[in-house]
């Protein structure tokens, strides 16, 4: 069992949290392992790593990183003072008594053990320039004539904007016997012009992919981790349903077939296959060629 401080899920989500002003250090919080720790409701390898390190990772940073915890109401205090690098907040508390309910955010945290935290999305502007070929539609070069348009739907939903939004949110469960931490994939949680809070249609997707796919059916762990459900959200400009499946998956390799269906403008489905990878371009050990 290798230490959970030391996986990729851990060190991702403690890099994000020094985004924050001031920054988020998870030990700070840690109470250190316990042998005797019971916390049936989890996962066996998550509870073997509570025992053994006091911190376990998940296989994914969608299930994120749980730790047991000390001064559990600091880490609280810590996450409602927390700002972002521009100076605005940067948690949504679950049915604060300083601030009004808000139905749909304390829905989405209905799942959440202890008291609940997410982290509030806003836009940001591409760098990319504008450019004629972003206009909807069928239009001409200046001349009113038309000319071929590069149509979404059956596009496979191959991107635009080779950077896309980042629309992840980190999630916080905070309780007295444990604390969890994960980013969900579709963050809906969002401030409005008016700088009100506002939970956006990504909920639908979060809800039914992450909540109650991922996280309320009980599902084989590697349907759970492996497959998830393509539903109506921003990254597909709400126009399509179907599945993905992580066909093979490790740390340097990732292979996923998706398939979905458009529900806007007749029926018409579409199906990929996406490799994706890393490779070690470092130095050869010493005394080989």
């Amino acid at each position: 069992m290798i230490n959970p401080t030391t996986t990729d899920t851990y060190r991702k989500i403690a890099a994000r949290l020094t985004m924050f002003r001031p920054q988020i250090d998870l030990t700070r919080y840690f109470a250190g392992p316990n042998p005797d720790v019971r916390l049936y409701d989890e996962k066996p390898y998550i509870r073997d790593q509570l025992k053994t390190y006091g911190v376990a990772a998940a296989t994914t940073t969608l299930d994120g990183v749980t730790f047991l915890a000390t001064n559990w109401e600091g880490l609280m205090n810590a996450l409602r003072i927390a700002k972002t690098p521009d100076g605005f907040e940067a948690f949504a508390e679950g049915s604060s008594p300083e601030k009004p309910a808000h139905w749909a955010l304390d829905l989405s945290m209905a799942a959440t053990i202890g008291k609940g935290f997410r982290e509030i999305w806003r836009p940001q502007l591409s760098d990319r320039p504008l450019s004629t070929r972003d206009l909807p539609g069928r239009h001409g070069f200046g001349l009113g004539r038309d000319r071929g348009q590069w149509s979404d739907a059956y596009s496979a939903q191959f991107g635009k904007d080779p950077e896309p939004q980042d629309i992840t949110s980190l999630h916080f469960a905070v309780a007295p016997d444990r604390v969890n931490v994960h980013i969900d994939e579709t963050g809906f949680v969002f401030e409005g012009a008016d700088g009100a809070l506002t939970v956006g249609p990504n909920f639908g997707h979060h809800a039914g992919n992450e909540l109650l796919w991922k996280t309320i059916l009980p599902l084989p762990r590697w349907a759970a981790e492996h497959v998830d459900l393509i539903l109506p959200n921003s990254a597909n400009d709400f126009s399509r349903v179907g599945i993905s499946v992580d066909m093979y998956r490790r740390k340097d390799l990732r292979v996923t077939v998706t398939g979905s269906c458009g529900i806007f403008g007749g029926f018409e489905c579409s199906g990929t296959v996406s490799i994706s990878g890393t490779h070690d371009l470092g130095s050869k050990p010493r005394g080989r060629r």
